[in-house]
């Protein structure tokens, strides 16, 4: 009997805990690069149902939220109008995907080149920081969030769009084949 192993390597450059969170978060985001590896312009931009996100804006999303919880919060910093145009600031899921005029490798390479940056982050801290907290103020409280959560949080958010994306894909082809074969 062949014996298989799946295990996670921590991610080198990065302390042991962090690097194994990056080395999970790495696996969800080749997922991901292999679903949309075959998109067509018109699918990235297409609604399944008016009111549908469509599956370019959430590729651009996941570079927004990624920038917003690791460069906003965990490195504590305001975000200048470069960083913030990178990653579509605010401008991801309800603005026409269509008009931003890009092509899958081009919404890969934005969240790819936001994620060098987060790593560039991330080296600076170690597994004795994951509990820290950092804070941010939202509908008057004050929200305190670790960077273990942070990271736990990210991974999730990547893992839950990854498979929205997938399943539009899958929609949408199936209502394209409907259209042919009728």
């Amino acid at each position: 009997m062949e014996i298989v192993k799946r295990t996670l390597q921590p991610v080198s450059g990065f302390s042991r805990e962090i690097g194994l969170y990056l080395s999970q978060w790495e696996k969800v985001r080749a997922l991901l690069r292999e679903v949309v590896s075959d998109l067509s312009d018109e699918e990235l931009s297409r609604r399944i149902v008016p009111g549908a996100h469509q599956i370019g804006g959430l590729i651009l999303h996941l570079g927004e939220a990624e920038s917003y919880w690791i460069h906003s919060i965990i490195d504590e910093t305001e975000l200048d109008d470069e960083a913030k145009k990178l990653a579509h600031w605010f401008d991801t899921t309800e603005t026409d995907f269509a008009e931003k005029g890009y092509v899958a490798r081009e919404c890969l390479d934005r969240i790819d080149e936001i994620s060098r940056r987060s790593h560039e982050i991330l080296r600076a801290f170690n597994d004795d920081d994951l509990e820290k907290l950092f804070g941010y103020n939202r509908d008057g409280q004050r929200i305190e969030v670790s960077l273990r959560w942070v990271l736990c949080h990210l991974i999730e958010h990547e893992s839950n769009h990854k498979g929205q994306i997938s399943m539009l894909k899958r929609l949408l082809r199936e209502t394209d084949e409907r259209k042919i074969s009728n």
